[in-house]
């Protein structure tokens, strides 16, 4: 009897431990076009709604080139500075001179890493992080609307949610489509999201694999700013997440709203 307990324990391990990997990559695509509650159809569904996720949600990913000025290019060119988004509308800084030597009077050099810093109280989630000598994600953002890059002043940094729509697993090394954003590191980049958890922690995706995770606020990490669209983040946890799994609920509450 206890050696079919544990045969029966080591198979539900198995079981659980393959399944959570699977998740990690693309689901198969279902054909179901209707959105549920916990137990009703609903319309309507969009980011900042608590039941967005469902596969009928789901579109896939589209983007565009910009120029300088921020106009559309066709794919063909071997130039542009910015992409929109097509699903999310976000617009998102392209990197450049990515030759390992990190250039700090260009924001756009793709070599450059910063420390998470956000001295706004409202914002930081009750931590500024560290400000080291310039090099840090606030002097990033601050530079990039100094020089209305592409012709604005509202750049950002991303929050999670919106940092983790950029990667794809289907790709490593790095975990993104590099037909629109070349020059990318297989590395950590900063989200503006500090864990609710750890206040001296932030949030950021390591684009090696494409998972999202946090880190010390005093880790040098990669940055890339965004504009548009509209942060999902803050609203996204407006609703009552009492009736999901306790694991969910974790990972929700611990991606801080400002």
């Amino acid at each position: 009897m206890t050696i079919t307990i544990r045969g029966w324990f080591l198979y539900c391990f198995i079981q659980w431990a393959f399944s959570a990997y699977a998740v990690a990559g693309p689901l198969p695509e279902t054909g179901q076009n209707r959105c549920n509650d916990n137990s009703y159809e609903i319309t309507g569904i969009s980011p900042d709604l608590l039941f967005f996720g469902q596969n009928a949600d789901y579109a896939a990913p589209s983007y565009t080139k910009l120029s300088s000025t921020g106009n559309p290019l066709p794919d063909s060119v071997a130039s542009w500075i910015m992409v929109k988004d097509n699903v999310t509308g976000l617009i998102w800084e392209v990197k450049r001179n990515m030759d390992g030597i990190s250039n700090y009077d260009d924001p756009n050099d793709a070599d450059n890493t910063y420390t998470w810093y956000d001295s706004n109280p409202n914002t930081n989630g009750g931590y500024a992080g560290t400000p080291g000598q310039g090099t840090n994600t606030e002097a990033f953002i601050s530079a990039m609307n100094h020089a209305r890059f592409g012709g604005y002043s509202d750049w950002r940094l991303p929050t999670i949610k919106e940092l983790s729509y950029l990667a794809d697993t289907d790709r490593t090394n790095p975990s993104i489509n590099t037909n629109y954003f070349p020059h990318t590191v297989s590395s950590w980049y900063w989200s503006s999201s500090t864990s609710a958890n750890y206040p001296y922690r932030a949030w950021g995706v390591g684009f090696r694999h494409g998972y999202d995770s946090y880190n010390h606020k005093y880790f040098h990490g990669y940055v890339r700013a965004v504009r548009g669209g509209r942060s999902v983040t803050a609203t996204f946890l407006r609703g009552n997440i009492s009736n999901l799994p306790a694991f969910q609920q974790r990972l929700l509450t611990d991606w801080k709203a400002p």
